[in-house]
């Protein structure tokens, strides 16, 4: 027999937990929790070989919903166990059962199963298994492991557990065997780093319908697939990602279609595939070889496919399911010789979007994961690559000592403060515009996330390198203020200096506390407080509404008066 793959030491645990549970514990359902890239099929090869020393054993079914997988599982098996007869049922392609390694897809396997004997197989290999969920897959299920001898063994295999609509495979292939996260693999040099660049562009997603937990597909397409967007998707790859071999996953077969007629256009090699493309292993293999430079694609390329030459991951869709998502980056995470990271293009400022992920998923922890008897230190560094825009909500959670807390911290948070992005990692904003970022805007950026944090009767000074901020208290030596001039950078694209205004000896009047929060060059054209001095209203020229409000939350949160602030014309 041709010797196997040699395993990596992750792998080698996968395999030996499989079989000591299956010998020593006798359980018969299992799921192995694998990210994409982590070699689901060397894996499910050694275990067959483990398992498999004799004949008398049984014979072996693995299922997947694609012919790419099936293919590729098929090519691996023959190539590393060839003393066995491998057949494959999908399609037009049928077996007389005559197989020690039967590979089928669910719909061929739902209309044929009759013709198989489920009590002649004593593993069952399930691919993508959080579909099992599904009728087809529970039919397949129920008919080949329910009925078959007791002895034998259904195994899941997944890098997504979770279903967008909520249900794990957990229900149907109980306990989970082994599991390593995609941030363990990084940090084992097993998977590519990424480099993330969000898109800021307006989408009108409000009027998009939801269905079965993401985005209703024909809704979605039609607010996608414009000039406009498809534009700030081409602009932002030309800077980000031009040159480099990529994947685009996009809302609809036309918005791929029309996106790969876009990239075509401005002469680069690009083709589009879906579901029902006549040539779609002609079109892969193109890809594969390098003749294709781009490839869109629309419900295809999810999962089933790798090609470690991957080197960017266009996502011209949104989605709000983590599932979806884990799947589509997975796609650019392989290493390969030359390649230093994976670029990630997402047209959705993620940071801007509700919490979509669970603490454990944020932290790239194990979604079993127990925060009683397990590892701390593993914990602590996980949830530290946890990004939030509030320095307090970000020494909360350094302090947390259980997952419990570290969830209840950051469901107490607003949206906008929850970097909801890639299990933690700090979400790297990419302007698609031609101009620098403004004055006003970055001014405005910088009110509002000093707002979040909770700073009060800070004065800002912009120009166009630096920005600076003086505040009314002393101690910014401390991480709280580090953590506000990281987020703060990134968010003006300037460098932040620190100032402290002048101590004064008696505390500041209405009028002299207002000054000092107003953008330079403001000034206050009157200013009035009632007869209990609990309401201060003033008229101050230049102001922009949101720089009103602005000030005004500044003022009550220092003060503890309430100021009707209204802003005047600059004649100016």
């Amino acid at each position: 027999m041709r010797k196997l793959f040699r395993l990596r030491p992750y792998q080698k645990k996968a395999v030996a937990a499989v079989v000591s549970r299956y010998r020593e514990k006798r359980q018969r359902r299992m799921l192995l929790y694998l990210p994409t890239g982590a070699g689901k099929t060397v894996i499910a090869t050694h275990i067959i070989k483990a398992l498999r020393t004799t004949r008398a054993f049984g014979k072996v079914l693995f299922v997947a919903h694609r012919r790419e997988i099936i293919d590729q599982t098929a090519r691996t098996i023959r190539r590393h166990l060839p003393g066995l007869k491998v057949q494959i049922e999908q399609g037009k392609r049928t077996t007389r059962g005559e197989s020690d390694i039967l590979l089928a897809s669910v719909q061929s396997l739902v209309r044929r199963k009759d013709n198989y004997d489920p009590r002649a197989y004593a593993l069952i290999i399930c691919d993508e298994c959080h579909r099992a969920l599904a009728p087809s897959w529970a039919e397949v299920i129920d008919y080949f492991h329910t009925r078959a001898d007791r002895d034998t063994l259904l195994l899941g295999m997944t890098a997504t557990p979770q279903r967008t609509d909520g249900k794990s495979a957990l229900e149907i292939f109980g306990r989970t065997a082994f599991e390593i996260s995609r941030p363990d693999l990084e940090d084992l040099g097993y998977l590519a780093p990424m480099r993330y660049f969000t898109i800021r562009g307006k989408l009108d997603l409000d009027r998009v319908r939801m269905s079965a937990g993401d985005f209703q597909v024909g809704a979605l397409s039609r607010v996608m697939n414009t000039p406009a967007n498809r534009a700030l998707s081409l602009k932002a790859w030309m800077e980000q990602g031009g040159g480099k071999k990529t994947i685009a996953f996009c809302s609809g077969v036309d918005h791929a279609s029309d996106l790969a007629a876009d990239f075509s256009t401005l002469g680069f090699r690009a083709e589009m595939i879906d579901g029902k493309s006549k040539h779609r292993g002609e079109i892969l293999k193109r890809f594969t070889n390098g003749d294709i430079q781009v490839l869109t694609n629309y419900g295809v390329l999810t999962e089933g496919f790798d090609d470690p030459g991957v080197e960017c991951i266009l996502m011209a869709r949104p989605t709000t399911s983590p599932l979806v998502y884990t799947q589509c980056i997975g796609r650019g995470l392989r290493t390969a010789p030359g390649k230093d990271a994976c670029i990630v293009i997402d047209i959705v400022d993620r940071s801007a979007h509700p919490l979509q992920y669970g603490a454990t998923q944020m932290a790239g922890l194990p979604n079993k994961w127990r925060s009683r008897g397990s590892d701390p230190f593993r914990q602590a560094r996980s949830v530290s690559g946890i990004k939030v825009t509030c320095p307090d909500a970000f020494l909360r959670l350094r302090e947390a000592t259980s997952m419990e807390a570290v969830q209840s911290i950051l469901m107490s948070l607003p949206p906008e403060v929850v970097t909801a992005g890639l299990d933690g990692e700090p979400v790297l904003h990419y302007e698609a515009k031609e101009e620098r970022c403004a004055l006003e805007t970055a001014r405005k950026s910088a009110r509002d996330i000093l707002r979040q944090a909770g700073v009060a009767g800070a004065r800002l000074r912009v120009d166009d390198t630096i920005l600076r901020i003086a505040f009314r208290s002393p101690g910014t030596e401390n991480e709280r203020y580090a953590y506000l001039k990281w987020h703060l950078e990134r968010v003006t694209g300037r460098t932040v200096r620190y100032e402290m205004p002048k101590r004064r000896g008696r505390p500041l009047g209405p009028r002299t506390l207002l000054l000092s929060m107003l953008p330079e060059g403001c000034r206050i054209n009157n200013l009035d407080a009632d007869e209990q001095g609990h309401t201060i209203t003033a008229s101050v020229a230049g102001l922009t509404p949101d720089e009103i409000q602005g000030v005004q939350d500044d003022f009550e949160n220092e003060s503890g008066m309430t100021l009707d602030l209204k802003g005047q014309m600059s004649l100016f």
